[in-house]
């Protein structure tokens, strides 16, 4: 009502038939909230037409027609000027209400496909950036240790002694500032050559320590294995390989693990050897590391 608002209180009379058999009657027609209301001379209702359904047929100088119908069969005459014009600005109001109506559809849709795109693209990063920022160094261990548990007992247990935790603690300080950020496990049928699990633990198999030549090359592998320690790729590694679902149960507190459910993003390629290591094992204590699994 809008554009019709200065005619609120229009009337005027029209010629009315209700179909193509009838008969053009006159009628007296008046606005309502929602319709315009069609009326004999003693104010009883014929009928109402809603605002919104009445469409232009024709318009002469004289008078113009209106109807409601797709065949235009119930018409509407009428010859007074102002109310020609106000059903016209009505009708025209709505005209511009249908052609916007398509263009904010669209603007709507888009809006919504990009609210989409962004909630699948940064929705899922941002939930892997907190869960790894609530992960401790210490839970970060107890996260791995199941899946650690189980892999060193399938790999035919850890070889250790007192001297080879000499040897792999001697290099470990030679290459990193802290001594909690790598370790090293020897496994005695590992089938990988190494691994680099989450919390810095470096799985090396007894048959990569036999095949390597020198000590320079896995000094050259750990070194080369420090920053993304430093870095916790690991860490990242586990949580890419977890449901948004399950990472959104495990920041809530439902889910106590991050199930490592394959080791592929883990295993690490044996780089070229580097030979300006600070570090020089001796022959002796590099065959002793070489034959750790043998005692």
């Amino acid at each position: 009502m809008t554009a019709v608002k200065k005619y609120a209180r229009l009337e005027s009379s029209g010629l009315w038939r209700e179909s193509h058999d009838a008969e053009f009657v006159e009628v007296l027609i008046s606005f309502g909230k929602t319709s315009v209301v069609l009326s004999d001379y003693q104010d009883n209702p014929l009928t109402h037409w809603s605002l919104g359904t009445i469409k232009l047929i024709s318009q002469s100088k004289e008078n113009a027609i209106f109807s409601t119908d797709w065949d235009h069969s119930e018409q509407l005459c009428i010859e007074d000027k102002d109310m020609i014009e106000s059903l016209l600005l009505f009708i025209n109001e709505e005209d511009k209400k249908l052609k916007k109506s398509p263009v904010i559809y669209f603007v709507g849709l888009f809006g919504l496909l990009f609210f989409l795109i962004t909630l699948v693209i940064y929705f899922p990063t941002k939930i892997r950036e907190l869960t790894a920022s609530i992960i401790s160094q210490q839970h970060e261990r107890q996260l791995i240790t199941p899946f650690l548990n189980d892999h060193i007992r399938q790999s035919g247990g850890i070889c250790k002694s007192m001297e080879t935790e000499r040897i792999t603690q001697r290099i470990l300080n030679s290459i990193q500032e802290s001594n909690s950020v790598l370790s090293i496990l020897i496994l005695r049928n590992q089938r990988m050559k190494v691994l680099h699990l989450p919390s810095g633990i470096v799985l090396i198999s007894s048959d990569f320590l036999k095949a390597t030549l020198s000590a320079q090359t896995l000094i050259t592998l750990l070194k080369n294995e420090l920053p993304k320690a430093y870095d916790r790729d690991p860490l990242q590694i586990l949580i890419n390989q977890q449901s948004i679902h399950h990472l959104l149960r495990f920041i809530l507190g439902f889910e106590s693990q991050l199930e490592l459910k394959s080791v592929n993003g883990f295993l690490r390629p044996i780089p070229p050897t580097l030979q300006n290591h600070n570090i020089k094992l001796d022959d002796f204590s590099w065959v002793a590391l070489q034959n750790t699994c043998l005692n």
